[in-house]
Order: structure tokens, then C-alpha cells, then sequence
């Protein structure tokens, strides 16, 4: 759900445990050819040296596809990671969510100017929050000031202790619900003037949508994302706590358990609109590869899609000189930057970007642990990625399975 850096660090109990796994799964256990160490191959086996359980890559070039893998899909075993894994891509979700509000946008049907008390009167409102003043823009752009829920430990006990978690895992939120959370706290700042990354605004423009609609975000994406892209491997999984298909397993530590927990089986209304999908990486880079192409969207939409504001706080620490549009976030590099959206969610981190022509892009997948040597290590294979001389060029990954 969170693009958070503390998220990340939240894990590392998990660090000596996995350590003595082998960094990276034998390839041809699958059929998969050996590679050089100097690609994509390399990359994904730093990451993995930093502590996560498993670690999988895609990259699309105009040269073709490079896939590899590092560690194992279960704790204690050498099963590798699928090849076709599916994973909760957390936060990445936001940018599926925001290209469908800017389509209706286009269509006429909402406003980037719209305040919430146009769609929702009432519901924003007590301890300082103000509904008539927080816009559509403001909470694709998380500058409507809505405190975060999830840091909320009494509103989501789940993300805190193991015992939480078992308690609550099949626990079905409503967005509704996770606003009122919100709304216990006051506004960090007034609408507008400031960057605070909030998972709420994402609850707020769920029901916004169903609102101005009559039907769900889910229901929107499907039809207007996942269908025309042919996104079979994507999901809006509701109140099913289970992920379908082939993938590795996810892993949190918990300050009350000594060893690490498996949490992939989980209600995920938790994230809704901000946070539940489920996809792959193959799917994740088609995804963004249409929308910096232009196929989601018109030309107005996507220069609002584009208009951008400073980051702050964990996430420019985590992403220095990064800036945030409308559901994507810029990332500046030695080579110009790109654009694309992070997530982190119950036991599954999501890094994916592409460059501003969409022609290469990148979504790394890990489970398990991770800290600021891992961001590190993700932003060295993202950089390289990203350009026409790195990692995933012909010398790296796996050929161009899916």
C-alpha cells in the first residue's frame, strides 16, 4: 500500500535468517539457460545479497524481454521463483486507479477541480478536515493534507504484530471505514500546500468513482485497462484473500514473533483503490509502457497525469529529487529519469518505471525483508535498466519468457 522507505525497513528481522540461502536459483532447473554476470542476472542477484527471501525482474527493451530470479519462492527451500509469478504489487495499484479517474475526466464525467463535497457531501469532515476545500487533484496528488491510515496502529492493528495480523487477516474494510480512520487525525496541512504520501486519497477517489459512476474502481480498471491490454495475470481481488496462479510466498517480521511470518494469504481491502491489486511483471511493464505511449489516455489527461510536485518526507529521503503527478512519480537519474510507481504491502515489494516513451521499462519484485542497501541496489538495476548500454540489454536475464 505504502511507498514508504519505513516500510521496507519494517522487515528486516528476516536478514540473518535468509542469509544463508544461495543468492540466486540454479536456471536450469527449469530449462532456463545460465546467464553472464554482467546484465540484468547480476542486478537482481544484488538485490537478493541484501537480505529477501526472493527476487524476480522483468525488463522490455526495443531489444526484447529479460527476465531473472534470485533466491527461493519459499522460506527454507530452494524452490525458485516462478517465472510467470504473480505478486500484491501494493501501491502500484495507484496508478491503475488514477489513469481511470483521468479517463473520466476526459470524458467529462469529473473534474480535477471537483471538491469532495461535490460527490460526497459530509463525509470529509471534523478535526480540521474539510471536504469543501480538498480537490480531485489533491488526493490523486497527495497534497490533500488527509492523514495516512495505515499509520493508524489502533485503525489497522494488523501491520503491527504477528497476533494482530492472524486476528485480522480476513478482515473486510470498507474505503469508507479506512477514511473514518483518517479522520480521527487532523489535517497535516491546508489542501494544497504541501506533499504528504496518503493512502487515503485513493480511498476517497474509490468512492468518488463509484459516485460519479454507479460502478467500482475494480470494475473500472477491468474494463478499461485490463481488458483493452489484454492483462490476463491481473487482478482486483476483493474480499479473496488468496493469490491465484503461480507465485513465491510473502514474508513480514513482527516485533512479537521471533522467526518471520508467512502473510500471503490476506484480505487486501486493507489497500482498495491505493493498494489490492494483484499482477505480474511482464503485465505491470505493459501497463505502464501504454500509458507513457499515450494509449490510456488523451493528450490533455496526460499532461495532467504529468504535472507534478516536489516529494517530501520518507519519500524523497528514499527517492532524492523524485516528484509526484497524478498517480506516477518522477525519478530522476544520471540519464534523464523516468516515471512509474513503488508499493509495499504484506510480505511483497514492487519497484516498476519506464521511460518517458515507454519504449524501456522495469518492475523488480521482492519477498521478504529489505532496507536502504536493497533501495539501493533496486535504484543500481533501475538505472541500468533504464538505459540503452544496462542491464537487460542482449548480455542479460533469461531470453524473453514471460
Amino acid at each position: 500500500m505504502t511507498l514508504r522507505r519505513r516500510t521496507v525497513v519494517t522487515a528486516l528481522g528476516l536478514t540473518a535468517l535468509v542469509g544463508a540461502l544461495p543468492a540466486t536459483t540454479p536456471a536450469a532447473a527449469d530449462g532456463c539457460p545460465p546467464v553472464g554476470d554482467g546484465g540484468l542476472q547480476a542486478d537482481v542477484d544484488a538485490v537478493a545479497a541484501t537480505g529477501p527471501v526472493g527476487v524476480l525482474a522483468q525488463v522490455t527493451t526495443p531489444h526484447g524481454t529479460r527476465t531473472a530470479r534470485a533466491g527461493t519462492a519459499v522460506l527454507g527451500t530452494a524452490l525458485p521463483v516462478p517465472w510467470p509469478s504473480r505478486a500484491r504489487i501494493g501501491s502500484t495499484t495507484k496508478a491503475f486507479t488514477a489513469t481511470v479517474a483521468l479517463q473520466l475526466v476526459g470524458e467529462g464525467r469529473l473534474s480535477l477541480d471537483d471538491t469532495v463535497e461535490r460527490w460526497l457531501p459530509g463525509l470529509i469532515t471534523g478535526n480540521g478536515n474539510d471536504g469543501r476545500a480538498i480537490t480531485v487533484r489533491h488526493l490523486l496528488q497527495h497534497t490533500s493534507g488527509l492523514y495516512d491510515y495505515p499509520e493508524d496502529a489502533a485503525g489497522v492493528p494488523q501491520l503491527r504484530t504477528a497476533e494482530a495480523f492472524r486476528t485480522h487477516r480476513f478482515r473486510t474494510y470498507s474505503a469508507a471505514e479506512l477514511i473514518a480512520v483518517a479522520l480521527r487525525h487532523p489535517p497535516g496541512f491546508p489542501p494544497g500546500t504541501a506533499f504528504n504520501y496518503s493512502t487515503t486519497g485513493y480511498q476517497v477517489i474509490s468512492l468518488i468513482i463509484e459516485k460519479a459512476t454507479g460502478e467500482s474502481w475494480e470494475r473500472h480498471v477491468t474494463r478499461r485497462i485490463l481488458r483493452p491490454l489484454g492483462l490476463r495475470g491481473t487482478t482486483a481481488p476483493g474480499s479473496d484473500p488468496l493469490i491465484h496462479g503461480p507465485h513465491p510466498r510473502g514474508y513480514r517480521s513482527f516485533p512479537d514473533e521471533p522467526h518471520p511470518v508467512d502473510v500471503t494469504v490476506c484480505n487486501q481491502t486493507l489497500g482498495g483503490a491505493g493498494g489490492a491489486l494483484i499482477s505480474t511483471p511482464a503485465e505491470v511493464n505493459s501497463f505502464l509502457a501504454a500509458l507513457q505511449r499515450g494509449d490510456l489516455l488523451r493528450p490533455a489527461e496526460q499532461a495532467e497525469l504529468h504535472r507534478s510536485v516536489a516529494t517530501a518526507g520518507d519519500v524523497a529521503e528514499a527517492w532524492p529529487g523524485s516528484r509526484y503527478g497524478l498517480g506516477l512519480m518522477w525519478t530522476p537519474s544520471p540519464h534523464g529519469g523516468y516515471w512509474g510507481h513503488h508499493g509495499d504491502t504484506f510480505g511483497f515489494h514492487t519497484r516498476a518505471a519506464t521511460t518517458p516513451d515507454g519504449r524501456r521499462g522495469f518492475t523488480l519484485v521482492w519477498t521478504g525483508p529489505g532496507d536502504e542497501a536493497t533501495e539501493a541496489a533496486a535504484n543500481t538495476l533501475a538505472a541500468h535498466a533504464l538505459t540503452a548500454e544496462g542491464g537487460g540489454g542482449p548480455e542479460g536475464g533469461c531470453g524473453s519468457r514471460p
